[in-house]
């Protein structure tokens, strides 16, 4: 029966082609615009590492001087959601954590080792311990994370994306491989995978939607060799340091490293929390963190909403595209009460001959899921048509992080489908009124 009320489907919408594609193209334009809204919203606010977000924490420190706060929000002093140098070793040192690790970043120039001077490029490094890569659950496509020596002693070892190993070693196996950072020779010990984390948890709230940094390397190491730019990271100070070299910089108060520590359970929060009280304290002895203790433990979901990488006004978008969608759809049924009624005669005689009210309804329903299943899968080239301008004039999101996942792809075809569906019952209930003699006398 199915075959047989589809095939009238399909004639009907051969029979009045401008109102069928008029339908169809009025239930995609509203898919789209509701889509396209929906998936950028669901990638920049969706769990970065669903696994680990109650698990991981950013470590906040009350160490600015007596007469400056770092902030005041709502009327509420905040802690800084950066560290001192001096500060992040300490914990690291302190290990009360799972995992633990600082993380910096600088920018330099960088090549292969085999590449001329004029092949260098302008790279952002990221320096940390390897802790990283198991507490942000890094994978890796050949090689792996250095070892602890390489932690310890700040050896010239490094992680590099697949996209810059593709770039310096055309995608091959570059384990024991050698890049120049500056003048400095590194050796490639791990390349990553395919790793982006949608947002950036652990990064500037300005970058939390750029990809990875292409290469990382030991903390000690940067430190060693005193790689430093100041525009490339949050560099604030309540007491300016004794001078401009770089072991003025990590003898002061400033703060610019990014503190993060995995966490086992609540219970280990709160012991955590103890913790930096008591180093609170104690620093205070020697002349440090004269604030009050406001220290503070940010898991990945807190640290989104504090630092405003996830925004409210997302979902005010959500809403308004959606509603265009129901105008939309009113639109639409509306030009379905008009083509049912045009074709009431036929309606008739389909009465008279036998059809039943369910037949008729099961015939219309069968011409609504067809118009719906087309304008979706219409109104899906139109989101992703809508994904890729919304990348190009948003240079901050890179156009691989916008991409529908299956589960978007499935549920913009049937959301088109039910929606078509849904909005066509009134006409289709309409159409099934029809009295078999009203309309046999016109014919």
């Amino acid at each position: 029966m199915f075959g047989y009320y589809l095939k009238l489907a399909l004639i009907s919408l051969r029979k009045t082609p401008f109102l069928s594609f008029l339908m169809v193209v009025t239930i995609a334009v509203g898919i789209g615009a509701a889509m396209t809204t929906y998936t950028v919203s669901y990638l920049l606010a969706k769990d970065p590492i669903p696994s680990k977000s109650d698990k991981l924490f950013n470590v906040r420190l009350n160490s600015y001087g007596p007469d400056k706060p770092f902030n005041i929000s709502q009327g509420k002093e905040v802690p800084p959601f950066i560290l001192s140098y001096q500060d992040a070793i300490n914990l690291q040192n302190a290990k009360r954590g799972v995992r633990q690790t600082p993380l910096a970043s600088f920018k330099m120039m960088s090549r292969a080792t085999e590449q001329p001077i004029t092949d260098a490029k302008m790279t952002l490094i990221r320096s940390a311990y390897r802790d990283m890569f198991g507490m942000f659950e890094v994978p890796f496509k050949f090689g792996g994370a250095w070892d602890e020596t390489a932690d310890k002693d700040g050896l010239q070892v490094a992680v590099i994306s697949d996209e810059l190993n593709n770039k310096l070693f055309n995608g091959e196996n570059s384990i024991g491989k050698s890049l120049l950072i500056g003048d400095l020779q590194y050796r490639v010990v791990g390349v990553t995978d395919d790793w982006y984390p949608v947002p950036k948890f652990f990064d500037n709230r300005t970058r939390a939607f750029n990809k990875p940094r292409d290469i990382i390397i030991p903390f000690q190491a940067q430190i060693n060799n005193q790689h430093w730019t100041s525009s490339d990271v949050s560099y604030q100070c309540w007491k300016e340091p004794a001078d401009d070299s770089f072991s003025a910089i990590l003898a002061s108060e400033c703060v610019w490293v990014s503190y993060w520590v995995e966490l086992s359970s609540a219970a280990a929060r709160n012991q955590y929390m103890d913790f930096l009280v008591n180093y609170s304290m104690e620093q205070r002895e020697y002349g440090r963190f004269l604030r009050e203790p406001l220290h503070q433990l940010f898991n990945v979901k807190e640290q989104l909403i504090e630092r405003k990488i996830i925004k409210d006004d997302g979902n005010v978008a959500v809403w308004l595209a959606f509603a265009f969608l129901i105008v939309c759809l009113l639109n639409c049924m509306a030009m379905m009460v008009a083509k049912f009624h045009a074709r009431s005669g036929e309606v008739g005689l389909r009465r008279a001959v036998g059809a039943s009210k369910q037949h008729i309804i099961a015939q219309f329903t069968v011409e609504t899921f067809i118009i719906g299943l087309v304008g979706g899968v219409l109104g899906l080239i139109l989101a992703q048509i809508g994904l890729s301008i919304t990348a190009q004039l948003y240079s901050h999101l890179y156009a691989e992080m916008l991409e529908m996942t299956l589960s978007i792809v499935v549920m913009t075809i049937v959301l088109a489908v039910i929606s078509a569906v849904t909005f066509g019952l009134l006409p289709t209930l309409r159409a099934a009124k029809v009295q078999p003699s009203s309309q046999l006398k016109c014919l």
